[in-house]
């Protein structure tokens, strides 16, 4: 059973790194049979990482046919966006409320490592990676989802981030100095209301944070 699970981990892992890299076409259709060579993979784990996909955005069934790659469109973004906002926003606040010591403690250092990332992805010698970025910038706002104590509500928030991830995980923010200095300067605002225990000012923050990161990620299309 725990060989089976790795091995839908795998082909998780694997399908899901070759659809953001561009490496599956979102035009064509691929059958089990095409997927399990390219991936050398069985079938039976390959079925399942493939409903975890869909179930994410990345992958819709085509009845029959096969599997193709969902393209992430504009319109798709500003759905995104528009749930990401009610979402953190409401999350937020609902943790300014509850947000525990150890919670702001975890989000400090978040901040202190996506500080050290930013400069390091300035330096011709980095050896740091954007997805790096994504992976901290994850962490943030699911920390906060979570001290919101609504357990439905951070799932979601994390699905919603995940299904963006084609996009965000080529970060434009870690590309230029002056947009990630912004964005960590507004990761600390948060926490400043949060730590405040000031619902406000915690929520208008957040929500000046997600539609800036909206302006920026549409700007790309």
């Amino acid at each position: 059973m725990q060989n089976l699970k790795s091995k839908k981990d795998k082909a998780y892992q694997s399908i899901k790194k070759a659809i953001i890299a561009g490496q599956l076409e979102s035009a064509k259709i691929f059958s089990i049979a095409e997927l399990s060579e390219i991936f050398e993979i069985s079938r039976t784990p390959l079925r399942e990482a493939l409903v975890i996909l869909s179930s994410e955005g990345f992958i819709e069934a085509i009845p029959r046919l096969g599997y193709q790659v969902k393209s992430l469109t504009v319109h798709d973004m500003l759905e995104l966006f528009h749930l990401r906002n009610i979402l953190e926003v409401e999350g937020v606040g609902l943790a300014a409320e509850r947000i525990t010591k150890s919670d702001i403690v975890l989000l400090e250092e978040n901040v202190r490592l996506e500080q050290e990332l930013v400069l390091s992805l300035q330096s011709k010698n980095s050896t740091s990676s954007y997805e790096e970025g994504y992976v901290l910038n994850l962490e943030f706002h699911l920390t906060i989802a979570r001290a919101s104590g609504n357990n439905r509500l951070a799932s979601i928030v994390k699905k919603t981030i995940n299904e963006l991830e084609r996009v965000l995980n080529y970060d434009p923010r870690f590309a230029k100095i002056e947009k990630a200095t912004s964005s960590v300067k507004q990761h600390i605002e948060i926490i400043e209301g949060l730590k405040q225990r000031d619902k406000e000012s915690s929520q208008q923050a957040m929500k000046k944070h997600i539609e800036d990161i909206k302006d920026l990620y549409l700007s790309r299309f």
